[in-house]
């Protein structure tokens, strides 16, 4: 048998290929995945005009699943009438930068969503940065960025006119200067991510990780360093809540909503703490968001149902489900924990393992108690925050073997395969692919 062998010169131009793209290979994805979410941004748009949309929302109106809610709120807002207090303003008023900028009206949906498509864009490109960063690997930071651009419910989160994107956006730019050690600016974005949404709290845990981590590893005496720890979580901490207060305390004294930050605070408490639900079978409990065997079933964001002769496709269809990255979490963990033993055991760095773990941990853990002792509503998109972490754990499995290395290839593919399915806007060409391959439309 004669074996192809390339001419060196080839090899090298090849090799010189591989690093050009694999150095830019994060900013590639980033905008390939920006231009994607400007393309379906103004895709489902409204039929009606605002004032018609502001308590009555029906299909006219193209709201995708909480739209319904932050969309009238932001016009209220712009109307300078307090709106939506239960939520920080932040994502709101990022919201309304697009409306300002692309307009509002019959046939333009791109001014809500543009803004957080930008949002969601940013967040792909920070995952990718930040696992070059922890693992000191380019492949980890390019796997990394892959797999959370192929998540669908994140995919989702950041093209609609949600609170979510903003907020996540920030928070990987709070983790990453805090991987970088600049702290006060790692707490200021901290800050912001909390006045998108205050669910991002969950987010503090990891950036405790670090800061904790990065102290201990100065070489002082136990007293000193104990003091060095408290000054490094004072620039962490105390920022951010200055940052969140005036955020707070400046909407409340434009609008008139509340006369403290403080006040406002209490009533954003007072009615989360209030929703509670009544039968756990209407419920899409935690587990169930991990669950290969039983997985919560996709809701139906926003389905559009399109009939001709015996078929029936969806055209556009914004679904919230799983991916198979979230279920990955079930051997990762184990892997992940089986490291840090052994690293413990050998005398070496355990700070990877410790920081995705406990991202996982702070980000997810919580819904259990919130779901199951407080009877509080749970969503499957909660789980939004910790999907960074899945793909940034998975990422690193490169480095460990063969067999980690196969199990890596095939949530990759499956993870692709699975976004090539449930993308929420198909064209004609689109779905004749799907039946040809004879997948769901």
């Amino acid at each position: 048998m004669i074996h192809f062998k390339p001419p060196p010169l080839m090899m090298i131009h090849l090799n010189r290929m591989y690093e050009f793209f694999q150095k830019r290979f994060i900013i590639i994805l980033t905008a390939t995945i920006l231009v994607i979410k400007l393309l379906i941004v103004n895709i489902p748009n409204p039929s009606a005009p605002p004032e018609a949309c502001m308590e009555i929302r029906g299909e006219s109106c193209a709201f995708i699943f909480d739209e319904a809610h932050y969309i009238p709120a932001v016009r209220k807002l712009m109307k300078h009438e307090a709106a939506n207090n239960e939520h920080p303003p932040l994502s709101k008023f990022i919201i309304m930068a697009g409306m300002l900028l692309l307009g509002d009206g019959i046939g333009n949906a791109a001014g809500w969503r543009v803004f957080i498509a930008v949002s969601g864009a940013i967040s792909v490109m920070l995952v990718g940065l930040i696992a070059q960063e922890l693992f000191n690997r380019r492949s980890a930071g390019c796997i990394a960025s892959l797999l959370f651009a192929t998540d669908v419910m994140s995919f989702n989160l950041s093209s609609i006119a949600m609170l979510d994107a903003p907020a996540m956006s920030f928070s990987l730019i709070a983790i990453y200067l805090a991987l970088k050690k600049v702290y006060v600016m790692a707490s200021v974005f901290m800050g912001l991510s909390l006045l998108c949404k205050l669910s991002f709290l969950s987010v503090v845990g990891p950036i405790l990780i670090i800061v904790i981590a990065q102290s201990l590893r100065v070489e002082t005496r136990k007293l000193d360093r104990l003091s060095f720890i408290l000054r490094n979580l004072g620039k962490v901490f105390l920022p951010a809540a200055a940052t969140f207060l005036l955020g707070l305390w400046l909407y409340d004294y434009v609008y008139g909503a509340f006369q403290t930050p403080f006040e406002h605070i209490k009533f954003m408490l007072n009615y989360h703490t209030i929703l509670k639900y009544t039968d756990p079978s209407n419920v899409d409990m935690p587990l169930s968001w991990i669950n290969p065997i039983n997985p919560f079933r996709p809701a139906p964001y926003y389905v559009e149902t399109v009939r001709s002769d015996s078929a029936v496709y969806h055209p556009v269809a914004y679904w919230g489900i799983y991916s198979p990255l979230w279920w990955s979490i079930w051997f990762l963990v184990p892997i992940y924990i089986y490291k840090l033993v052994i690293n413990i055991k050998r005398g070496q760095a355990t700070f990877s393992e410790v920081l995705i773990l406990g991202w996982a941990m702070f980000t997810y853990l919580p819904y259990f108690p919130i779901a199951h002792i407080l009877e509080r509503w749970v969503f499957p998109f909660y789980f939004y925050a910790t999907v960074p972490a899945l793909a940034m754990g998975v990422s690193r499995l490169k480095e460990w073997g063969d067999w980690t290395t196969i199990l890596l290839t095939a949530i990759m593919s499956a993870q692709l395969v699975w976004f090539f399915i449930w993308f929420p806007v198909k064209n004609e060409v689109y779905i004749t692919i799907l039946r040809l391959l004879n997948l769901p439309t």
